[in-house]
């Protein structure tokens, strides 16, 4: 919305009037002292708002009915001192805010100055005309818009070192903290090895033992099944003997004496094989 005024404005004056007004609504409120204002070689508006604090809250002060209010530039052999700016009927002075208009003229001579300070004062009158002590309000800082942008970009470039510094010291954090894991793992690695190695040659060895006891074992399986063969050899030699006596005996079986020695001979022959 555009600020109405009891004047008539150009265009850009009108511009200007609702710039301020759109952009005041979203500052910072700052403590006394911390403000700066960019002070340029053209006319400028500058809206402030003024606020108490009041139990822990920032809470407007009602300046309708201070006075005059006035922003004073001071060196050590001028001084600059301009009322604030009634000529807007949407400004709010009981909600706090109050508007400064500053001519180029006045420009050029606030940024000869020798000192960059600047204060809100307020100024009241009587009825009989008699006048108070000034006292002062508030109290900032100015600077040209030249010094202005390059402190911004300054701060802005330390905003970025800083946030660099911040990142590197992570990843070196970061770093850090791998290259332990890193020499942790080698360090798994080899003992991981070492047991590799103690469970091969563990290995060989029972494979050895194993071959050893093969061997033994199939030794004497061999020499078991030499010597069935040789009791096998022995015991069909008997057998055979004792089918050759048991012919004998058939055939002398008519002679009982002759009968009873073969077969005493047989018995006697079958017992040592049996």
């Amino acid at each position: 919305m555009e600020i109405n005024t009891n004047r008539s404005v150009s265009e850009k004056e009108a511009q200007i009037y609702k710039r301020f007004k759109n952009l005041s609504v979203s500052e910072e409120i700052l403590p006394q002292g911390d403000a700066n204002i960019k002070i340029s070689p053209f006319d400028d508006y500058f809206l402030f708002t003024i606020y108490s604090d009041e139990r822990g809250e920032d809470v407007p002060v009602d300046l309708s009915n201070v006075g005059t209010l006035f922003i004073s530039f001071i060196g050590e052999n001028d001084e600059i001192k301009i009322p604030n700016y009634t000529n807007v009927q949407e400004l709010d002075m009981s909600a706090g805010q109050v508007l400064f208009r500053i001519t180029k003229e006045n420009g050029k001579k606030i940024l000869a100055l020798d000192n960059n300070n600047f204060y809100i004062s307020s100024h009241m009158k009587g009825i009989d005309g008699s006048e108070s002590d000034e006292t002062v309000i508030y109290t900032g800082t100015f600077s040209t818009l030249t010094e202005a942008a390059k402190r911004s970009l300054s701060s802005e470039i330390d905003n970025l070192r800083s946030e660099a510094s911040k990142e590197i010291a992570t990843q070196e954090t970061e770093n850090d903290r791998l290259k332990s894991e890193v020499e942790s793992l080698k360090q798994a690695i080899s003992e991981m090895e070492l047991t590799m190695d103690a469970l091969t040659r563990s290995n060989n060895e029972l494979s050895n033992e194993l071959d050893d006891l093969t061997k033994e074992s199939k030794s004497q399986s061999i020499k078991e099944a030499q010597q069935n063969a040789k009791d096998a050899q022995a015991l069909s030699a008997a057998t055979k003997k004792l089918i050759k006596q048991n012919k004998i005996l058939r055939a002398s079986i008519s002679t009982n004496g002759a009968s009873k020695s073969i077969i005493d001979n047989a018995a006697k022959g079958l017992q040592s094989y049996s």
